[in-house]
């Protein structure tokens, strides 16, 4: 099979060849590490260092993260243009996007706690805008979008459920209903404990799910089981996990967990591998991955 269709085969739950991987992208330094080059890291190394891992999916933000200055999803299109990965395209949701026109985190919590009615009309806004860049990038030939809203940390919802649902979810669904006309696939992306509103989350529409930022394997089979085999799951692997002696056991756990009955994407819970990280044992996870890709997709 190639990369983009078992991406697809794998949102659907249907059969696959052998456990997908992806990441959102690999920092320079990591890929110089990884292939051993000092210097002036090239486009052809990049591509290099995600076939090494075996990668299926990237996904790519608006702005480069490596040039500031780069057109409006300038990566998306070389990668697109260049290469057969899935290309997932990265846009923010209602949460994230409203913080960001604040001057402060706590200047924009305190708004919502004060049920300051600046809050809805800049959410309303930023789901606009959000939209339009979601289609640029489905025109420029992402197969399918993220929708990252960090909403949560370890020990739940930097809001409180009720207010999420007031002033954020109803433009979260509303952004997912839009854009979902266009046939490609929407994940929703958010670190921390999502559990609380899960179900809020699912409701949206959304066609999978990235991170699995949890403190247990447990956690991710309570999202496993609330998707009913809907949704797609992707991540999950800790990074603190690849300096671990036992990383290559870690990997085998969550795929136990998460790949039951299909659904499930293989990477990292942060979607970034950077300069910090071991690459031997980094390729070591990878490759035990793929190791085990005959067992995983022969089983019913």
């Amino acid at each position: 099979m190639k990369k983009i269709e078992r991406i697809l085969a794998t949102i659907r739950h249907e059969r696959v060849d052998r456990v997908p991987k992806g990441e959102f992208y690999l920092e320079d330094e990591f890929v110089a590490k990884l292939l051993g080059l000092k210097e002036n890291i090239q486009f052809k190394d990049r591509v290099e260092a995600c076939d090494l891992l075996g990668l299926d999916a990237l996904a790519f933000s608006p702005y480069s993260f490596r040039e500031c200055k780069a057109p409006v999803w300038d990566e998306l299109k070389q990668w697109r243009k260049e290469t057969d990965f899935f290309i997932f395209a990265i846009i923010d949701g209602p949460f994230q996007g409203t913080a960001k026109l604040f001057s402060s985190f706590s200047e924009f919590l305190v708004a919502i706690a004060k049920s300051d009615p600046i809050i809805l009309e800049l959410a309303a806004t930023v789901v606009a805008a959000n939209v339009q860049l979601g289609l640029e990038a489905l025109n420029l030939g992402a197969n399918g979008l993220i929708i990252a809203d960090d909403i949560a940390y370890q020990r739940g919802t930097f809001i409180s459920p009720d207010h999420l649902r007031k002033n954020f979810f109803p433009g979260l669904t509303e952004q997912v209903g839009i854009l979902e006309a266009q046939k490609s696939p929407i994940f929703f992306h958010a670190d921390g404990n999502i559990i609380p509103v899960l179900s809020d989350i699912i409701a949206a529409g959304i066609n999978g799910i990235h991170s699995l930022d949890f403190s247990s394997f447990a956690d991710i089979a309570i999202v496993k089981k609330a998707s009913e085999n809907n949704l797609c799951l992707m991540g999950g692997y800790d990074l603190g996990w690849f300096s671990e002696e036992n990383r290559t056991e870690k990997a085998a756990e969550l795929l136990a967990v998460a790949s039951g009955g299909g659904g499930y994407i293989f990477g990292s819970s942060a979607g970034i591998l950077g300069s910090q990280l071991p690459v031997k044992q980094v390729t070591e996870v990878y490759q035990y991955v793929s190791n085990l890709d005959s067992i995983v997709a022969s089983k019913p």
